[in-house]
């Protein structure tokens, strides 16, 4: 809503400070941090919750989702008219110009360059089961992380519905890597399993 309404700007100020002192105390949100992740595809709103399960079952942090990453340059604060260009340059790799339709680079090539520039030693690949572009490179996102040394972890999910693929599927997908794949326990193993019911 960018600020339009001034009760958004007030407890954006709120949320804002709040963020602030934590960083200045270092303050983690979970007990331990096992994972940096990077999180990539296209995820459904259905599921945001599954990030803030990621850190307090598993203590998988993730660092950034695909849809954020249009750009890791700096705008100018200093000079005007770079200012200028630098927005340009964001308004070019805006996210349907790049992230959707940007093919084998942006799909491939750039999330291995930003897994080295965020220290990120695994992806959650969100699978939405009828996309065709991330189902036709699978073979592609498996070779390509064993040669980078990253875990990858495919997170299969339906976009527009979350009764095609239920989030205790979700997570089961996860489960089974930690547990088969990296022979970890959960942090918290009372999450591992939990009842949906009273969700929305």
């Amino acid at each position: 809503i960018c600020g339009k309404v001034p009760e958004f700007v007030e407890a954006d100020r709120k949320i804002s400070a709040l963020a602030e002192a934590a960083y200045k105390k270092k303050t983690t949100v979970v007990k331990e941090y096992r994972h940096r992740a990077i999180i990539w595809g296209v995820q459904s709103h259905f599921y945001f919750d599954f990030l803030i399960w990621l850190q307090n079952c598993w203590g998988i942090l993730p660092l950034v989702d695909m849809l954020s990453l249009v750009s890791t340059k700096m705008i100018s604060e200093d000079d005007p008219e770079q200012a200028i260009y630098d927005m340009a340059h964001l308004y070019e790799n805006m996210i349907m110009r790049n992230r959707t339709h940007g093919g084998y680079k942006v799909l491939l090539d750039e999330l291995w360059e930003f897994c080295e520039e965020f220290r990120a030693d695994t992806v959650i690949l969100w699978e939405h089961m009828s996309c065709k572009a991330l189902d036709g490179m699978h073979g592609l996102f498996e070779e390509q992380a064993r040669e980078h040394g990253i875990r990858l972890i495919w997170a299969v999910h339906d976009l527009m519905d979350p009764r095609v693929v239920p989030r205790a599927s979700l997570r089961q997908d996860v489960n089974r890597y930690m547990r088969s794949v990296l022979r970890e326990e959960p942090l918290d193993p009372s999450l591992e399993e939990i009842d949906d019911a009273s969700s929305w």
